[in-house]
């Protein structure tokens, strides 16, 4: 063993920001990311591997692809082992270090699957749980969806890192509902139950984790299946769908999409709107302009038809303005930026000043691009600025992923004096936001 071997491993820190280094943890690729340290810093796979507890020859299979790394326990080993920066661990999909105990905890990083059995581990005592019946089913679903409404709004405008602890600690209470619980108060709970592992699903899909994303919504998906409720049916398929597609498997997105339309007319308008602009970005994706265009254009007539509805569903959000920042961004995805612009200026002044925060900045992230695209550098720095003013406390790796692109776009003029000080306010801004955003797609 060479003399210097047990020495510590100490990565240079430009090496976790270089854009190879991020879209391997990203990815969750360790080969990669061993290939790279040894390539930028010389250090030898037996030294990786006492760093990191693994021996030499496991080093090298993983290094090689023979073996894959998917054991959450190996990956966080992993991190500790490599000393990994904050920004780092979060591209990796780990909890920073210097975050609270309260939110760095394993429901916060969720690597146990969604259990109904009572579990005191997520932080509620076995007792509390075992109490539960169907007598009291309705008073505490009732108390947790008044809960579930204000985390949802509160979501809207920051982000899910300081929610997502708290909304996964009602799993338990809920699960153990759904078992007590028979006739009405079932489906009540079974309906509730979907609701909030649809929404655990969505936490971790706009933190950039679509394995847990997945997960979730699966369960969430079962859930629903049980009731047999087919709007509620197709909305979970949707989601699924998109986070196939942002995780970059697009056929399966769109296969996805189909599903949720099987029965359409079985739909409010929103949720056939909804389901079509997800079907849009899938075939978008896969560059199938004609079918995409055709969906966004239906998408559009079905969302202007939802305004009138009387009927409840879980799309409100969906209005003519969100579909038109969806058709804008397929026709980037598309190459057509110069025809996504006035998509997104009609709708400019259509967005609502409080609510929908993340989606509200999105939207304007896009179109900046869409602009930085076209050349329009003026455009594109103007609207970027709208955006910069309306983040404050908002934190999404959605967001992240477009502003990256941003930046790329924009990167051309920085000969320019404001577009440079613009560009050091986006790293800055991106630097706090300090998510794991998903890897780019095109130029969302």
């Amino acid at each position: 063993m060479p003399a210097d071997a047990t020495e510590p491993v100490v990565i240079p820190p430009e090496l976790w920001r270089r854009p190879g280094t991020l879209a391997a943890l990203r990815d969750r690729d360790i080969g990669q990311l061993f290939r790279l340290i040894r390539q930028h810093t010389g250090f030898s796979q037996t030294r990786i591997g006492i760093a990191v507890n693994l021996s030499q020859g496991k080093i090298s299979e993983i290094m090689k692809g023979a073996v894959q790394v998917t054991s959450f326990d190996v990956i966080e080993r992993i991190a500790d082992g490599l000393d990994m920066p904050d920004p780092a661990r979060l591209a990796l999909g780990l909890a920073p270090r210097g975050l609270p105990a309260a939110i760095s905890q394993p429901q916060y990083t969720p690597t146990s699957p969604p259990s109904d059995q009572p579990a005191s581990r997520a932080g509620l005592p076995t007792r509390y749980l075992t109490s539960l019946t169907s007598a009291s089913s309705h008073s505490v679903i009732s108390g947790l969806r008044h809960v579930l409404t204000g985390h949802i709004q509160a979501e809207a405008i920051m982000g899910p890192l300081l929610l997502i602890s708290a909304v996964q600690g009602q799993v338990p209470v809920v699960g153990q509902l759904c078992q007590v619980t028979r006739g009405a108060d079932r489906v009540e709970a079974l309906n509730f139950a979907s609701e909030l592992l649809e929404f655990c699903g969505w936490l971790h899909q706009d933190l950039g984790d679509f394995l847990h994303a997945t997960m979730w919504t699966n369960k969430a998906l079962d859930y629903a299946m049980e009731v047999g409720d087919q709007r509620v049916i197709s909305y979970i398929l949707m989601r699924k769908s998109i986070i196939a597609t942002e995780s970059g498997d697009h056929g399966h997105g769109l296969g996805l999409a189909n599903t949720a339309l099987a029965n359409s007319a079985a739909l409010t308008p929103r949720l056939r709107a909804v389901i079509l602009r997800t079907r849009a970005t899938a075939n978008a994706h896969l560059g199938e302009a004609t079918d995409s265009d055709r969906d966004s254009e239906m998408a559009l007539v079905e969302a202007t038809a939802g305004m009138a509805q009387s009927e409840s569903d879980r799309a409100p959000y969906c209005t003519p303005a969100y579909i038109a920042m969806e058709i804008g961004a397929t026709r980037v995805l598309l190459g057509q930026a110069t025809a996504a612009i006035p998509i997104f200026e009609a709708s400019r002044s259509q967005w609502p000043e409080s609510s929908q925060a993340r989606d509200h900045v999105l939207f304007l992230t896009r179109m900046a691009t869409a602009y930085a695209i076209a050349g329009e550098r003026e455009h594109a720095c103007a609207v970027t600025e709208d955006a910069l003013s309306r983040m404050q406390a908002l934190r999404s790796s959605r967001v992240t992923a477009q502003l990256t692109a941003l930046r790329a776009h924009l990167a051309r003029w920085t000969a320019d004096r404001s577009v440079a000080d613009l560009l050091t306010r986006l790293d800055i801004l991106s630097e706090c936001f300090s998510l794991p955003a998903p890897q780019p797609q095109g130029d969302r």
